[in-house]
């Protein structure tokens, strides 16, 4: 039996989840989203969707403002964190037309609040720091010529002696996730004295939506960029890097790590290592392209779901989006993964299934597969509402793994 948090729809209930993750950090209010849940009603309605988020971040948002003017540094520390994610939420089902200004009106309106939320932390006990940067990218690295821009990251650390280098972990975006997003899935992290580097790259957040950079399969051209300039950046133990892959970085990740030395550990939830898979060959997969390019035009939901996706590859073909997928494969290169490796497997995730194909292929000597089961608390995609369970179960292996790892390292010269 499939349960539902609100709404009879599935699609609409497990981007509402997304806002209950949040609440559990403070970066949204169960009042204020079941209310907002309660306006939109029960029809996949992608205009009231859009309608009431706005409304309701705008409400918050006006909130922070007055207690940011009247000196409840506190209250409008809280009030923006809540606004960012209402924004998130108001253009989730605009991301098929990149030119929609309604898109970027609340996309910004996204970042702005969140900024402002992260500038009033030193007036909260929320013992974190948290700095917006700016790390260069190129396309093509190895040629000089080669235009260059910059991709967008929050880096976020322990408020306590920043200058001690702490095991840090690089925390790419998913399909339709932000830097900014990434503050919830951080907070785990941080409690355990952790960095957390949450970065978008191409086909994510500003590079997407700013930039127009789009999505590509090769993510070993783009994690390395990010770690040369992550290891530059203050308080970061070089010998103590993870890379954290959720959702569709369950692909990127292990994409980016095969062959990268300066990881020290792996996660993935879930992983993705062949993003075709599941589309079908021969004479059904002939039909595929066809059939859902029909759906689309007649299913207002299929059209959102398609056309966002497709919005992030710069493609508006099924065909070529379905022909682009089945790039996005790990291949062979497993095997040139050399850290110790967490996956995770949550019961009814509905992009999960590949985790044990990851698994089997990675020689690495430390490697755990996790399975949990539903009675957990950890089901749906990446664990659902199950988030401080899932944050007990992978750091208390990485915290193992890294002192292990970081104690074998220093009898043989290594840092400590």
């Amino acid at each position: 039996m499939t349960h539902r948090i609100a709404f009879a729809n599935e699609e609409f209930d497990g981007q509402f989840g997304r806002t209950l993750q949040a609440a559990a950090v403070g970066a949204a209010d169960l009042g204020e989203a079941y209310a907002t849940a309660t306006a939109i009603g029960g029809r996949y309605d992608t205009q009231r969707w859009y309608t009431e988020w706005l409304a309701r971040a705008e409400s918050v948002s006006e909130m922070a403002e007055r207690a940011h003017v009247g000196g409840h540094l506190a209250t409008a520390h809280q009030a923006y964190l809540r606004a960012a994610e209402y924004y998130r939420q108001a253009y989730f089902y605009l991301r098929s037309d990149l030119d929609d200004q309604r898109l970027h009106n609340a996309y910004h309106a996204h970042c702005r609040t969140f900024g402002h939320a992260m500038e009033l932390l030193p007036h909260t006990s929320s013992p974190i720091v948290a700095d917006e940067v700016a790390i260069p990218y190129a396309a093509d690295p190895a040629r000089t010529d080669t235009a260059r821009t910059d991709i967008h990251a929050w880096l976020f650390r322990p408020a306590a002696d920043t200058a001690r280098p702490r095991p840090t972990i690089v925390m790419p975006c998913g399909y339709d996730s932000t830097a900014e997003s990434g503050w919830g899935y951080a907070q785990g992290a941080l409690a355990r004295g952790y960095n957390v580097l949450s970065v978008e790259g191409p086909g994510q957040g500003a590079a997407l939506i700013v930039d127009r950079i789009f999505f590509r399969p090769d993510y070993e051209a783009v994690l390395p960029q990010i770690l040369d300039w992550l290891v530059t950046a203050p308080g970061v133990d070089t010998d103590r890097i993870v890379a954290v892959g959720r959702s569709f970085a369950g692909y990127l990740i292990p994409r980016g790590v095969a062959g990268e030395p300066r990881v020290a550990a792996m996660v993935c939830d879930p992983a993705e290592t062949d993003m075709g898979a599941k589309i079908p060959s021969g004479w059904k997969g002939r039909l595929a392209a066809p059939l859902m390019t029909t759906l689309r035009k007649v299913s207002r939901e299929r059209a959102d779901f398609f056309g966002g996706r497709m919005a992030c590859h710069g493609i508006d073909d099924i065909g070529a989006y379905l022909d682009e997928l089945k790039t996005f494969t790990l291949g062979d290169r497993a095997a040139a993964i050399s850290c110790p490796t967490f996956i995770v497997e949550s019961p009814g995730d509905p992009v999960g299934g590949q985790g044990r194909m990851l698994f089997d292929a990675l020689t690495v000597e430390i490697k755990e597969l996790f399975a949990p089961d539903a009675g957990t608390g950890i089901e749906g995609h990446c664990g659902g509402l199950g988030q401080r369970v899932w944050d007990s179960v992978v750091f208390d292996w990485l915290d193992d793994v890294l002192a292990r790892t970081t104690s074998t390292a220093s009898t043989i010269g290594g840092r400590r």
